[in-house]
């Protein structure tokens, strides 16, 4: 079935499309509402430099080395699943910018706190690592790089992306149904109508069939008993060498035949005698009614 049948099945069947549209319209709402949305929050911490002059080399190297090696560790799979077991949203993200020291954190959860709750943990994480690697170095806490927090985390957005595409899963899954449903109906409907034209077709062509003809016209005319009906009293034969009249009063017809003497036999017939010219003069018939 191409788009311009489904088109216009569609159309013919409004009045069944209609109603589902409108359900799924409903439906649509329904499922959004029953979405909670994202709260997003947001936090910008910077790296800062040792405040004196390391006996041994930093195990980070220079700064944007550390900003770079620290978003890794950040974004590692041990680092999310040791956030995810504090109850918090393992679903953040680090943004480290190139040759810079400072970095973003982006959280996002359904509760407004626990997204705050995950931006702080995500900085501590940052804070312990920083610490931990270059305390196995060797150097002192004022040789050390240190975690500067420029913008505490909070939650700077509300986001509806899940929400959108449930309804707009929910959308397309509807209007597809409805529109499949609107079809078949249509297809159902032209089924019935051409299976009770069939059978009214093959009714009347079985009652006006004729019977198998028996060889015996059905036209043949009965043999004449020597009665003539009113009909044939209300119309005069028009035969030459024939005549009727009727008896006034008594219900006697006279039918009457002439033959014309001088009239020559028919091929192949033998020639009346001089008896035979005498009977055919005129015979009567008689009714009584």
């Amino acid at each position: 079935m191409d788009v311009w049948r489904i088109t216009v099945a569609a159309l013919r069947r409004w009045y069944v499309l209609l109603p589902l549209l409108a359900l799924t319209g409903v439906a649509v709402i329904t499922a959004g509402n029953g979405v909670a949305p994202e709260y997003e929050a947001h936090t910008s911490a910077m790296i800062t430099p040792a405040r004196v002059e390391a006996a041994v080399p930093n195990p980070y190297g220079e700064l944007d080395s550390a900003n770079a090696a620290l978003g890794i560790v950040l974004d590692s799979a041990e680092s999310r699943r040791a956030i995810q077991q504090q109850g918090l949203d393992a679903a953040y993200e680090i943004g480290a910018e190139s040759r810079s020291a400072l970095f973003q954190i982006a959280s996002r959860a359904d509760d407004p706190e626990i997204a705050e709750r995950t931006g702080a943990a995500v900085l501590e994480l940052a804070r312990q690592e920083l610490a931990t690697r270059q305390t196995e170095a060797g150097l002192n806490e004022a040789a050390r790089y240190s975690l500067a927090v420029l913008e505490p985390p909070a939650v700077v957005s509300t986001v509806q992306t899940g929400k959108t595409r449930v309804q707009a899963v929910v959308g397309v899954l509807g209007a597809g149904l409805s529109l499949l449903v609107a079809v078949l109906f249509d297809d159902i409907v032209g089924l019935v109508r051409r299976f009770r034209s069939n059978r009214t077709r093959s009714r009347a062509a079985t009652t006006t069939s004729a019977a198998p003809w028996d060889g015996v016209s059905s036209t043949r005319a009965a043999p004449w008993d020597g009665v003539i009906s009113p009909t044939d009293l209300a119309a005069p034969s028009r035969t030459p060498g024939h005549h009727q009249s009727a008896a006034p009063g008594r219900g006697i017809v006279h039918v009457s035949r002439t033959t014309d003497p001088n009239e020559p036999p028919a091929d192949g017939a033998p020639e009346p005698s001089d008896a035979e010219h005498a009977d055919q003069a005129g015979y009567e018939v008689s009714r009584r009614s």
